[in-house]
C-alpha cells in the first residue's frame, strides 16, 4: 500500500470520528504519525481528501445501481438488489459510510467538493426515478412519496455500518435482506409485501 492510501485511509478515520468539519489536517497528520507539512506532499487540502475518500466509493454505487438496472426493470427487484449491494459496500468501507450518513448536509458547502455533490445526486435520482417508475406502474402504492422514500433508502443503507461487524452484531448479507424487505414493505401494499420478510435474523 502506497503512503499516499495509508493517509486516506487514516484520513477516512479521522472524518468519520469527527466529521469533515471539526477534523483538521493535524488531527489527520498525528494520527498518521507524519508532521502536517508533510501531509502537504501528498495533498492539497483536507477538500481533496475527503473527495478522494468519497469519490470511489459513490461511483463503485452507481457503476452497481446502473448493472442491476441493466439486469431487471422490475422495481422491486431493482431495490431489494439495490439495497443489499449498498450495504455490502457499507460493510466494506464503514467509514466512508459513516461519512456519508453524518455529513452529506456539509459536504455541499464544502468548496472543491462539487464531484462529490454531483455524483450522489445522481445516485438519488436513479433511486428516485425507480421508485417513482414503480409508483406510476401501480408496482408501488400511489400514496408513496418517491424523494421521501428514497431518502430513507439511503438512511437505512448508509446507517447499516451502525449494525455491521465490527460495530454491530449483524453479518452484511443478513442485514441486507431484512432491510430490503423493510423497505419494501413501505412501498407495497401490505398483503404484497408479506412474502418479502425473511425469517429471523
Amino acid at each position: 500500500m502506497s503512503r499516499r492510501q495509508q493517509i486516506l485511509d487514516t484520513a477516512a478515520v479521522v472524518f468519520a470520528e469527527k466529521g469533515i468539519v471539526g477534523a483538521t489536517v493535524r488531527d489527520i497528520s498525528e494520527k498518521a504519525g507524519i508532521l502536517s507539512g508533510s501531509l502537504y506532499h501528498h495533498f492539497a487540502s483536507k477538500e481533496e481528501m475527503i473527495a478522494e475518500i468519497l469519490l470511489p466509493v459513490i461511483r463503485a454505487q452507481i457503476d452497481e445501481f446502473d448493472r442491476i438496472v441493466e439486469q431487471t426493470n422490475d422495481p422491486i427487484e431493482v431495490l431489494r438488489l439495490a439495497i443489499i449491494t449498498e450495504v455490502n459496500q457499507s460493510a466494506r468501507t464503514p467509514h466512508v459510510a459513516r461519512i456519508l450518513r453524518q455529513d452529506e448536509h456539509h459536504i455541499a458547502s464544502f468548496g472543491g467538493l462539487d464531484e462529490v455533490v454531483r455524483h450522489r445526486r445522481a445516485l438519488r435520482a436513479r433511486v428516485e426515478s425507480v421508485i417513482n417508475g414503480g409508483i406510476t406502474s401501480g408496482v408501488f402504492r400511489s400514496d408513496c412519496d418517491p424523494r421521501v422514500s428514497s431518502l430513507t433508502f439511503f438512511d437505512l443503507t448508509l446507517g447499516a455500518y451502525r449494525h455491521l461487524k465490527p460495530f454491530g452484531r449483524y453479518r452484511a448479507d443478513v442485514l441486507g435482506d431484512h432491510l430490503s424487505a423493510s423497505f419494501l414493505r413501505s412501498l407495497l401494499f401490505t398483503a404484497d409485501a408479506s412474502p418479502l420478510m425473511p425469517k429471523g435474523m
